[in-house]
């Protein structure tokens, strides 16, 4: 039954069906209704902190939700966009020539990596298989994988980074704590359930976050700032996965 779902929302995507699925979804599951009040209070929170020149990284663009909010509200701003499908690669490349798009990953360590490609539901795509085995229609491809840090020197200059990368957050700020402890960003990022796949516990994202990079975390809702007992019992309940850290 799992997989003739997955292979019935593969259709709809091909059909270009997508978006109307995410909106069925968006009224019956608490997490995508969760997960759509975190998307309005998002587009607040870049309308507010950006400036007409903000530097931004967008880290798992896909098709450019976040992005196309980016370059509205800092359309002067140096903005680069990392997005490892090819499909969706070329897509953004058609809708955001002023940005700078790479087809990689990003991670602790550089290479060539394995990458799941849930064609039935590319939103969660990503380094390592999350979805249940034979739930999903799942290709395995090969990505390049980049570090942030070995990409781009301290000294750039960067006002804001979103990290959606299905679970592999923590691997994105390691591979960038160089330049994320220079410039001190806002950073919005996901951290749920996908973490675990990654071996991720709470306690070493905060202890990253608010320890060694120096931020306060936040959820989108404006709740905290966060201590380490409060963001360990989010992340085991789930009733929170979408955060913002800033000084």
């Amino acid at each position: 039954m799992n997989r003739q779902l997955g292979q019935l929302r593969q259709t709809a995507v091909e059909l270009g069906l997508g978006p109307a699925l995410k909106l069925v979804r968006r009224t019956v599951l608490p997490s995508a209704r969760r997960n759509a009040v975190d998307d309005q209070h998002l587009a607040l929170l870049l309308s507010f902190v950006l400036q007409e020149d903000s530097n931004c990284i967008d880290v798992g663009a896909h098709r450019g939700d976040v992005l196309k909010s980016i370059v509205l509200h800092a359309p002067r701003g140096e903005h680069i966009a990392y997005e490892p499908l090819p499909h969706l690669f070329e897509y953004l490349c058609l809708e955001f020539p002023t940005v700078t798009l790479k087809q990689a990953a990003l991670a602790e360590k550089s290479g060539v990596s394995p990458f799941a490609y849930v064609r039935s539901r590319p939103a969660y795509s990503g380094l390592r298989q999350r979805t249940a085995e034979g739930a999903e229609e799942v290709e395995e491809i090969e990505v390049v994988v980049e570090v942030l840090d070995e990409t781009l020197p301290p000294e750039h200059r960067l006002d804001l980074i979103k990290i959606d990368v299905e679970g592999a957050e923590y691997g994105v700020l390691k591979g960038g704590q160089k330049l994320l402890a220079t410039n001190r960003p806002y950073i919005i990022f996901e951290f749920g359930a996908a973490a675990r796949k990654y071996g991720t516990t709470a306690e070493e994202m905060y202890r990253l976050i608010d320890g060694d990079l120096g931020l306060r975390i936040f959820d989108m809702d404006g709740t905290g700032p966060y201590t380490l007992g409060s963001f360990r019992r989010t992340f085991d309940n789930g009733n929170r996965f979408n955060f913002v850290a800033h000084a």
